[in-house]
């Protein structure tokens, strides 16, 4: 489970403060689909990186599967994220350019120095998943939109993550392609995985078990976030 109590984030700069998350309190269930919604600016990314321990608040507690995480440092934050297994998913991609498919995916791996036999069976497992064995040995460039962001979803998943983070999975992408990923999220939650997903389609949110809406870095109903 994760469980945010009164979580606040601030950025400060020498001349200026900004509050990008306010008095957080927040659950998340184990094997819940969690849309986030809201404005440009209103903290969405945040709380995505603070879940994800990439982030730290700058007060208030953050339970990560039984462990408060908050004030850990950068080395500690990464032991943990290695240990619960969380994959990320971003609109951008984010592949390596040099790498051809089945190498951006492998990297994941190698990061948490899984051996050489093991990375190769999983790759080709995960490949097979999202339909991309077929385009194993082409580099990014040679992919459409759709099938880099199923690369994307691959790279997340040959961890075998609990947790995964979305960050606008779908923005780029026409409806066809953003169907298929939202039907792999939609796999992995009923594979024992829990997903949160930043978005602002509200057909894709209405399809998570439940969504935050968030305005001004505080959580709010959905009448008060689209007023």
């Amino acid at each position: 489970m994760l469980k945010l109590n009164n979580i606040a984030k601030v950025y400060r700069t020498t001349d200026v403060q900004t509050q990008a998350l306010d008095a957080i309190n927040l659950e998340i269930r184990p094997n819940e689909f969690v849309g986030i919604m809201g404005p440009s600016g209103c903290g969405k990314s945040t709380l995505l990186n603070v879940l994800g321990l990439v982030d730290q608040p700058t007060s208030g507690e953050y339970w990560f599967y039984g462990e408060n995480v908050a004030g850990y440092s950068e080395d500690q934050l990464t032991a943990v994220r290695r240990k619960i297994g969380v994959g990320f998913i971003f609109q951008s991609f984010n592949l390596i350019d040099d790498l051809n498919v089945a190498e951006n995916v492998e990297v994941a791996l190698i990061y948490r120095r899984v051996a050489a036999g093991e990375r190769r069976r999983r790759v080709t497992k995960v490949l097979e998943h999202v339909g991309l064995s077929h385009r194993a040995k082409h580099m990014p460039q040679q992919l459409s939109g759709g099938q880099q962001q199923r690369v994307a979803v691959a790279r997340a998943l040959v961890c075998e993550p609990k947790l995964i983070l979305a960050d606008e999975p779908t923005g780029n992408l026409d409806t066809a392609n953003g169907e298929a990923v939202m039907q792999m999220l939609e796999q992995c939650v009923g594979n024992d995985t829990t997903v949160i997903m930043v978005t602002h389609a509200e057909a894709f949110a209405a399809r998570a078990h439940r969504c935050i809406h968030l305005l001004d870095g505080r959580i709010v109903d959905p009448i008060s976030a689209a007023a």
